[in-house]
């Protein structure tokens, strides 16, 4: 038998405060299991982003500088 309940994040974050470490442990691995956790960011190349900003008409100064953000950023830096 399977149920479906619509439930506020509030009152599951309520529900899961009083479960003890390990019922929230199987509820993790549950999830890990299931592939129930965002994939992975999948970042575009910086041309292509680029490419965008152009296409809306943003000037060459401000390309320039959003690409050098860019490179240095957590995401696309080394």
């Amino acid at each position: 038998m399977q149920l479906s309940v619509d439930i506020s994040l509030d009152n599951l974050l309520t529900l899961i405060s009083k479960m003890n470490i390990h019922q929230i442990e199987e509820i993790k691995n549950k999830i890990v299991e299931k592939k129930l956790y965002f994939q992975r960011f999948q970042k575009d190349d910086i041309a292509n982003i680029i490419d965008d900003f152009k296409k809306e008409d943003y000037s060459n100064k401000f390309l320039l500088e959003l690409e050098a953000g860019l490179k240095k950023s957590s995401i696309y830096g080394n």
